[in-house]
């Protein structure tokens, strides 16, 4: 064996072992009576889940098998730079030979399959898991349309729903013929839809129903249902589960690591209007914790341009408010260096390197390579 291969060998045992590190799968069986031998589930718990036991995880449900491998693959890249985009993920597939889509009613008229995923899989994996309580599920073809079904015939199992290229012909599963009434009562409580598909093949006949249904969630989509369709009308058919996937995470979880936009009605409205908001889209649309910390700097960043004493004021809210985080200290220590109150940096950066002493090296590094940059500053303006 040549060296070169006993490297390359090492390294893709290494790999191996770096991915397994990442998160671990295990399996759950549920017993149905339709079926003699037991249902069988793949659960992706991410990494961290056995070490940081007070947390608790968004819950992601695909109908594909195979959809387990890109999902395992690209949660694992987008959530482990800090959860962003992606926050962590317990994520759940059938395994190979699981037959319970044969509970699916394709005429719509019932919905057995939907039963079965709410009340025995998902209540099952809330037992065993510990979810937070936001679900997200993705489908492709069959799958996309089972998404929809479940948004129009039991939307409180679901919150972020991402269809991809759903079969629509023939008003399959009566989508067509019954979302533009049931989607306008869908306005208790705020929902996410992506509806994608491309343009091939194996969709030319769905033309003219994906049509049909971005004018139905045009008219009928409710205020509350954030929706968004996207078109990709120049990448590969195997593609989209893929493209959809992660445009879906970042839209979804945009709220929460953009922030409003300071000329927003909510953010002109101040802090606390803010923070309202903020309440707001954890007890309704996430069901956990949301920070408005984002948003409240993005504010003070903007008026700090119209008005300095303005500025300051929402960063010295921030500390008020959020006392034990080094970035509102920062953030209020950057604000008095950017109007030349080097002074005032110091003291509030060298706060926030004392804060940072709690967290990952990088920060510490970065909060001390502040506060060397600010004495370097003042020390200049002295000369």
């Amino acid at each position: 064996m040549t060296i070169f291969i006993k490297n390359l060998l090492l390294i893709l045992l290494f790999t191996s072992f770096i991915s397994n590190a990442a998160s671990k799968q295990e399996q759950i069986e549920i017993t149905h009576p339709k079926f003699s031998e037991p249902l069988v589930f793949n659960v992706t718990l991410p990494s961290g889940y056995a070490k940081n036991t007070s947390k608790s995880y968004v819950m992601m449900f695909d109908f594909h098998p195979n959809s387990d491998t890109y999902l395992r693959g690209m949660h694992d890249w987008m959530s482990h730079n800090g959860e962003w985009p992606w926050l962590q993920t317990i994520i759940v597939t059938p395994a190979a030979g699981n037959r319970v889509g044969m509970l699916f009613d394709a005429t719509g008229k019932t919905t057995p399959l939907l039963n079965f995923f709410d009340e025995q899989l998902f209540s099952l994996i809330d037992k065993k898991y510990r979810t937070n309580g936001f679900r997200i599920m993705s489908g492709f073809r069959v799958n996309g349309t089972i998404v929809l079904s479940s948004l129009i015939n039991k939307p409180n199992m679901i919150d972020a729903y991402i269809a991809i290229s759903p079969e629509l012909k023939d008003d399959y599963v009566s989508i067509l013929s019954t979302s533009n009434s049931k989607l306008a009562k869908l306005n208790d409580k705020p929902r996410f839809l992506l509806f994608s598909h491309g343009t091939n093949v194996k969709e030319v006949h769905q033309m003219e129903s994906y049509k049909k249904l971005n004018t139905i969630l045009s008219e009928s989509a409710p205020e509350k249902l954030d929706w968004h369709y996207k078109h990709y009308d120049e990448n590969y058919f195997m593609s989209l589960p893929l493209l959809s996937v992660i445009l879906g995470i970042e839209k979804i979880f945009d709220d929460i690591h953009n922030g409003l936009s300071p000329k927003s009605k909510i953010a002109q409205q101040g802090v606390e209007a803010i923070v309202q908001h903020y309440e707001y889209l954890s007890k309704q649309k996430y069901g956990f914790e949301v920070s408005p910390k984002n948003s409240i700097n993005k504010l003070g960043s903007y008026l700090l341009n119209l008005s300095k004493k303005d500025g300051v004021g929402i960063f010295k809210n921030m500390v008020k408010r959020y006392p034990d985080d080094a970035y509102s200290h920062h953030n209020l220590a950057s604000a008095y260096a950017q109007i030349g109150d080097f002074k005032q940096a110091i003291k509030h950066q060298k706060d926030a390197v004392e804060l940072a002493d709690k967290m990952q090296t990088w920060h510490k590094k970065r909060h001390r390579n502040f506060l060397d940059e600010y004495t370097h500053k003042s020390n200049d303006s002295v000369e």
